[in-house]
């Protein structure tokens, strides 16, 4: 059985905003420019620096696959790899595809997560969401059997989330990026959000809950300055879409859309085994204190998914104690924490389950999640 990569992202050329960007837009788009007040490359949005993240880090890492396993360390990656045009050869990509043995892939966007965490202006990120959801579409149009472009969706407004879900539906849209990331202090299982919520069941989208580089990360209080490295990207950034997908079991999404599908994408798989015994010891006690009407299990069995790395050694044993209905893998490609030859890697660490388990993690799951 072929694999399915659940988890993987377009680099987009950098340019592209300010092409697919409706005209009163554009000169707010996101793009490569000189910062006003140093004069050094930097990437705008709004026509202000985004300061979270080096540009040339940035570049580095979003299209580094494969240069780690060179030896090379985050600061030596070669950014320049940013700017070729084979990150928009599709028919690359699916010889890529058929040398991993990987059947279909779903495609997150790379650009999106460094400007979501930034921009404050609903209309604006609405506008910039429909540039880059026409510009994805457009891309895979000769591949849509194989590549699936999950449409990023801003949180920040629900009535124009709504909407941009009804109008990327139209264009064979199964899944929605979604930044796992607080706005104005809100739950995910704030009210305020449930018509995003109901669209997306109405729809049969799935919901993915990706990490973004975000100022309020969990966290945050421990380092003052914007960039903490190693730590930022091994305890911080990882938690968000833990803590999201927590919010919306604790505050009833669930059992108010009880066929809307839900993954924590990009944050591993370890924690699940903690997260389920947790959530119910307190459960029992506090329920009350929550909008939730049953365990955790039956929420993770009906409503929840779970990407996890290849070269997870934790991951045999949450499949062994959680069950094998709920998982699978992500390459990552191509950012340079991304994982090469990730089918087979995948294969070497499950290789302790059942045969049947590890079709299900590298194929049936995925595609049970995402429709496809």
């Amino acid at each position: 059985m072929r694999a399915f990569d659940g988890d993987s992202h377009f680099m987009e050329p950098l340019e592209m905003f300010e092409r697919y960007i409706e005209p009163q837009f554009r000169d707010r788009a996101v793009k490569l420019a000189a910062d006003p007040a140093t004069g050094k490359r930097a990437m705008l949005c709004d026509n202000r620096p985004l300061k979270l993240r080096d540009v040339e880090e940035v570049l580095g890492l979003l299209s580094g696959y494969g240069q780690k396993e060179g030896g090379a360390q985050i600061g030596g990656f070669d950014r320049y790899r940013a700017f070729s045009e084979q990150w928009q050869d599709m028919d690359a990509r699916v010889r890529f595809l058929d040398g991993e043995e990987i059947d279909a892939q779903v495609i997150f966007p790379s650009i999106g997560i460094i400007w979501e965490g930034e921009l404050d202006d609903p209309i604006l990120a609405d506008a910039l969401c429909r540039a880059y959801n026409r510009w994805a579409f457009e891309l895979v149009s000769g591949h849509r059997d194989r590549l699936f472009p999950a449409a990023h969706i801003s949180m920040r407004d629900a009535g124009l989330a709504v909407a941009e879900l009804n109008r990327v539906a139209k264009l064979g849209c199964r899944t929605a990026f979604v930044s796992a990331a607080p706005i104005a202090g809100r739950s995910f299982g704030h009210p305020d959000y449930d018509p995003v919520w109901a669209a997306a069941q109405e729809l049969d989208i799935s919901i993915g809950l990706h990490l973004v580089s975000h100022r309020h990360y969990t966290g945050s209080a421990w380092y003052k300055e914007p960039k903490p490295g190693l730590m930022y990207f091994t305890m911080n950034l990882i938690q968000d879409p833990r803590q999201a997908l927590t919010t919306m079991v604790v505050d009833g999404v669930f059992e108010r859309f009880p066929r809307l599908r839900v993954a924590t994408v990009e944050a591993m798989v370890g924690w699940v085994g903690e997260w389920l015994e947790r959530v119910d010891y307190r459960y029992r006690y506090m329920g009350g204190t929550s909008q939730m009407k049953r365990p955790v299990g039956e929420y993770f069995a009906r409503n929840i998914w779970v990407s996890g790395d290849p070269e997870e050694k934790m991951f045999k044993y949450i499949v062994q104690f959680a069950g094998d209905d709920k998982f699978f893998i992500g390459s990552d490609y191509p950012h340079a924490e991304g994982f090469v030859h990730p089918v087979a890697k995948a294969r070497e660490y499950l290789a302790a389950l059942p045969k049947e388990s590890i079709d299900k993690i590298l194929s049936v799951n995925a595609r049970n999640f995402y429709r496809v």
